[in-house]
């Protein structure tokens, strides 16, 4: 017989959602900046996403008090699996759209019309598929991923995890940044609506860069840590799992130093985002393989980037490097032609980067076990974890940091006490 969801979790999520919608009411309401002008309509609103989305996951917790509807763990397995068979179906099809017999719409050709007709038919199908399952296979993640985390000692009493997991399957919208052009530093972002083409995105950017002095760059999410998390659903299981424990730890720390501190400083927001990214792959790989994952498939492609793409790593590393270089020198002209021959080979090695410029390496240098970093947050991170018997033991530590220097203090004391024993 199935249990009925615990009243504690409703409560927290009515609670997060409370302060959620404070936050981004009080954010939408600001004027205009630059970016929001240059956007346009273009602009996503986290504000209208929650009104649009959680009252669906509202639906889907009250369709699981009723006994009987709340799946055991082999079930959610069963569910995940049948949820990104649909994804991909449904991918397929749409992607046969943009070939250009069909992409132009009805022809003449009586053979293209009924390919078009049915393909338009499958992906109503899928559509209706996927939606059917989106909230079973949501829960399912969720519990995995809550079960992994109390696993780790980080539940409160009587079981009960705050916040609780709570996610949002669907394509985050994406990101426009801005750097200032003579040096790599990240100025100013606003989410954009992720419905646009190539063209409107270079369109923006211009807009942006019209003062002489801006970078700027629209770039691509994995996930948003809004309440629920937004997880994007088209890159497999294990990138799923990996994505929704980087966004909860989000709202994990935010109720602590680490998280309330994370706009204080460059360093701060780096030490936030690959902390997550540490600590979420590997409480991800732990709810992958409670959901049936085989953490040995394409393990190459989940190794660290230095080893599974050592060309690309190279090449942003040193490029990053020498335009830092440039740039601390004011050359902003050599710098930007480094950057401009460099994304272009990359291109021709089939590296898929849309462009390098400042904002791209502002944005993506925040991930300090990324290549486009040359901060060294990610090594000191990953010597810091190591220190720790335990993933939880970790992820309660860091969470105790306000500052990167007291950081580097723990960082000492870690590497004293060893050196003693």
């Amino acid at each position: 017989m199935g249990k009925r969801p615990s009243i504690s979790k409703r409560f927290w999520i009515s609670l997060i959602l409370s302060l959620t919608l404070i936050t981004v009411t009080g954010s939408d309401s600001f004027s205009q900046t630059k970016l929001e002008k240059a956007a346009g309509s273009h602009t996503f609103s986290i504000f209208w996403w929650e009104i649009r989305h959680v009252p669906l996951k509202w639906t889907h917790l009250l369709w699981e008090m009723f006994p009987g509807n709340k799946p055991d763990d082999n079930e959610r397995i069963d569910i995940v699996r049948s949820y990104l068979q649909a994804v991909n179906r449904l991918d397929k099809e749409i992607m046969k759209l943009r070939k250009p017999h069909l992409s132009a719409g009805y022809t003449s050709a009586a053979a293209d019309i009924n390919v078009l007709s049915h393909v338009l038919e499958n992906i109503k199908a899928y559509e209706r598929e996927k939606e059917s399952l989106r909230g079973r296979a949501e829960e399912s993640v969720e519990a995995a991923l809550s079960k992994t985390i109390i696993e780790e000692g980080l539940g409160l009493r009587y079981g009960i995890l705050f916040p609780p997991t709570d996610f949002r399957f669907d394509e985050p919208p994406l990101i426009l940044v801005t750097s200032p052009r003579d040096q790599i530093k990240l100025e100013a972002s606003i989410l954009i609506n992720n419905n646009i083409d190539s063209n409107t995105r270079s369109s923006i950017e211009r807009k942006v860069e019209l003062d002489g002095r801006t970078s700027a760059l629209i770039d691509n999410l994995a996930g948003l840590g809004t309440y629920p998390a937004l997880v994007s659903d088209r890159y497999g299981l294990r990138e799923i799992t990996r994505t929704a424990a980087h966004e909860w730890l989000h709202n994990y720390w935010i109720f602590r130093p680490l998280g309330r501190s994370m706009w204080n400083s460059p360093e701060m927001y780096t030490l936030n985002e690959t902390a997550a990214n540490i600590a979420g792959n590997e409480l991800g790989d732990r709810t992958f393989l409670k959901l049936g994952g085989d953490l040995s498939k394409s393990s190459h492609k989940y190794a660290d980037v230095s080893v599974s793409r050592p060309h690309l790593s190279r090449i942003l590393k040193q490029t990053r490097k020498e335009v830092d270089r440039l740039l601390s020198v004011n050359n902003i002209v050599d710098a930007e032609k480094l950057m401009r021959r460099e994304h272009w080979n990359l291109k021709l090695g089939g590296y898929n980067i849309r462009k390098i410029n400042q904002a791209y390496f502002a944005f993506r240098g925040n991930y300090a076990d990324g290549p486009a970093s040359t901060s060294q947050i990610g090594p000191e991170l990953n010597e810091f974890r190591d220190y720790f018997k335990t993933l939880g033991e970790f992820i309660e530590a860091i969470s105790k940091i306000d500052s990167y220097h007291h950081f580097k203090l723990q960082l000492d004391e870690k590497r004293d006490s060893t050196s003693t024993k």
